[in-house]
């Protein structure tokens, strides 16, 4: 089961940026639930707090696309040595302000500051896209760093839960910032992995690229002799946009944002029932076994070669999550929750995995950072949202009212994508390939996503 994924570690520098960059990554586990208890606990609402972590994922919506394009444009390391200093320093100030008792304005104003590191989870996946060899070897990587990365997003709440129940309000914020420092900025100085920095080509075709479909997946970087690459400018701002040149894009981003409603809402509702049950510390091993499916279904799922679309493994993977996000809301004791979670994670990581896979059939690699990074405004969207409407729901009426944002966020995106899964199947692949030739004209016509399994 797991010689595919000793092969890909095997890659030359592969071990060392996956691990720091898991380092790195521990924060986006972390950071949302941290920041929901520090306020709760430290005003005592859970409005309040649900509305400071919509600021933070807000910030993430709106920051992190704009970073990911600074990166594909200038490289990793040259941009985000400044971005992690000032996110860093913004999640301190906010573990400042909130100890402080300062007023909401001065929280709202420093919570999407947290943002400026950008998005962390295409850093890695544009670095696995720049070794790997094969669409295979890239499934089994995309699904590894889905299945740790879900781990990061499940245990991560659980570990903030028991920090701040049990030791101080602020310790998990200031090991959310402590790991992104020291993982963060080992990650940054391998440079021989660091993919290289291109100009966005925004419809245009800057390198030379061919659609194939045999699986190989050759570097792309190379001008053809005696040609010289110049990227075109356009008077519209939104034109050449990836997502109104991919709307593909839009539908996996909205279906994410569904994913990040749910797993927001479910880790505030867990809380509240773990607290109105008088076992609030528990919350963290209910979540931790949320993490644990999620790591087995991961694992499993990288361990084998797929042949069947990317369309249909997304909507059976979303249909699956929707599902068990509805017998939540009918869980009477946290035993029962913690074997409901445990068979929805088998599909959580998959899921996410399958949707990476997606977005790299749909876009150019040299977009890929910011391709990806708009899925992650999307999870971070419904992270927001699902956040701030478990909140105010769990004021109102309990933990009950909490899952039926869970059950309602699962319903959405089986709804979407059931709605589009047509559409999605019939959309065409890109992938690039060096070559000696004139760049291929912009009629030429790709293989299509729905059939080809990446």
């Amino acid at each position: 089961m797991f010689a595919r994924y000793r092969e890909i570690l095997a890659l030359p520098g592969a071990s060392a940026f996956f691990w720091w960059g898991l380092l790195a990554r521990m924060q986006m586990g972390v950071t949302g639930l941290a920041t929901f208890l520090l306020i709760q606990i430290e005003y005592g609402s859970y409005a309040r707090a649900g509305a400071v972590l919509a600021a933070v994922s807000m910030g993430n919506a709106f920051l992190a696309p704009q970073v990911s394009r600074l990166i594909d444009e200038f490289g990793q390391s040259r941009v985000l040595r400044i971005g992690f200093a000032l996110s860093v320093a913004a999640r301190i100030g906010l573990v400042v302000a909130a100890l402080m008792h300062a007023p909401m304005w001065a929280l709202l104003t420093v919570a999407p500051m947290v943002a400026l590191s950008g998005s962390q989870s295409p850093l890695t996946r544009a670095r696995w896209t720049h070794i790997v060899p094969d669409k295979h070897s890239l499934n089994t990587a995309f699904s590894l760093e889905s299945s740790l990365e879900e781990v990061l997003f499940i245990a991560g709440p659980a570990l903030a839960t028991i920090l701040a129940t049990t030791v101080a309000s602020w310790l998990p914020s200031m090991v959310a910032a402590v790991t992104m420092l020291v993982g963060g900025y080992m990650f940054l100085s391998l440079r021989s992995t660091e993919p290289p920095a291109r100009r966005g080509d925004a419809g245009t075709v800057p390198l030379t690229m061919a659609p194939v479909i045999d699986g190989s997946l050759p570097r792309v970087g190379i001008i053809p002799d005696g040609a010289r690459a110049r990227p075109r400018r356009y008077r519209n701002p939104l034109r050449g946009h990836l997502l109104v040149t991919t709307p593909a894009l839009i539908i996996t981003t909205v279906v994410f944002a569904t994913q990040g409603a749910l797993f927001a809402s479910v880790d505030a509702s867990t809380v509240a029932l773990a607290d109105q049950l008088g076992h609030k510390s528990w919350s963290g091993p209910v979540l931790a076994v949320f993490a644990l499916g999620s790591l087995v279904g991961g694992l499993s799922y990288g361990a084998r070669v797929w042949t069947g679309s990317l369309a249909s493994r997304l909507l059976w993977g979303v249909t699956g999550s929707g599902l068990g996000a509805v017998t939540f809301v009918f869980a009477p004791n946290l035993l029962v929750l913690g074997l409901l979670m445990f068979m929805t994670g088998l599909v959580i990581a998959p899921t996410m995995a399958v949707g990476d896979g997606m977005v790299h059939a749909l876009i150019p690699r040299s977009r890929l950072t910011e391709g990806m990074a708009w899925t992650r405004v999307g999870l971070d969207l419904g992270v927001a949202g699902g956040a701030w409407l478990a909140g105010v729901l769990l004021e109102r009426g309990g933990p009950s009212y909490g899952f039926g944002v869970t059950a309602a966020a699962g319903i959405a995106g089986i709804v979407i994508m059931a709605s589009s899964w047509r559409y999605l199947r019939r959309k065409r692949s890109y992938e690039e390939t060096v070559v000696r030739e004139p760049a291929v004209p912009a009629g030429v016509q790709d293989a299509p996503t729905g059939i080809m399994a990446t």
